[in-house]
């Protein structure tokens, strides 16, 4: 494990070197432009600030990209090791456990989840995050049946859940050929295919199958026979 720790951070320095170079390579030429126009000091000024910010933002969406996939992997296998541990052996512990998870991890300007909720077909149950009001959603019947319509997230439309206008998605989640149950988030701003992309594959490669074995769990602590 510590070798691939090596290498993402390897990773992370080679981006980080290739982008100051392309932002250098991009802004010393325009500057010379501008310089050998003899337009005024505080134009040029204003131009190089523009770059600048588009630098920032280009860059927060680089890293962004690049290095989610890891950061995420490595932040998520917490939840795995205390499913393992037994310090997580129920679905609402579990569902808690990844409302804080997705809110903490998946924290950007681009990609900001608010407020977030889990449905359980097996138990019939919500779990939402503190504060999001169940009022703000559709009810939670007509969620499951969202769910087991479609395998791709869907933008069920804006709340406002504080006053503030965000934007609501249901992430559907199956396991094999069954809909076990949802994920809703609630995000800062409308989401490209991109980072609906980014939900879909977090449910499919790290949620899918650590809730069906938390429903099992479940399950044997009730002491019932699980089919």
């Amino acid at each position: 494990m510590e070798t691939f720790k090596k290498l993402s951070r390897i990773q992370r320095i080679l981006v980080l070197i290739f982008y100051i170079a392309l932002c250098l390579a991009l802004i010393i030429p325009v500057w010379t432009l501008f310089t050998s126009m003899k337009v005024p000091y505080s134009v040029d000024i204003i131009v190089v600030i523009l770059f600048l910010v588009i630098f920032v933002l280009l860059g927060a969406y680089s890293y962004l990209i690049v290095f989610l996939p890891e950061r995420l992997n490595r932040n998520f296998d917490n939840i795995r090791n205390k499913i393992a541990l037994g310090e997580i052996d129920n679905v609402e512990k579990f569902s808690k456990e990844v409302i804080s998870f997705l809110i903490k991890h998946f924290d950007y300007i681009f990609f900001d989840i608010e407020y977030a909720g889990i449905g359980v077909r097996e138990f019939d149950a919500l779990y939402l995050s503190d504060d999001l009001n169940e009022d703000f959603l559709p009810n939670k019947e007509k969620l499951f049946r969202i769910a087991a319509d479609s395998e791709n997230p869907k933008f069920l439309g804006t709340i406002k859940p504080l006053e503030k206008k965000s934007y609501l998605y249901l992430v559907p989640v199956w396991f094999y050929e069954e809909n076990i149950g949802f994920i809703i988030v609630v995000t800062n701003r409308k989401l490209g295919n991109l980072f609906k992309g980014i939900l879909k594959d977090f449910e499919n490669y790290y949620f899918d199958d650590q809730l069906k074995l938390v429903i099992r769990l479940s399950k044997l602590k009730k002491g019932e026979a699980y089919q």
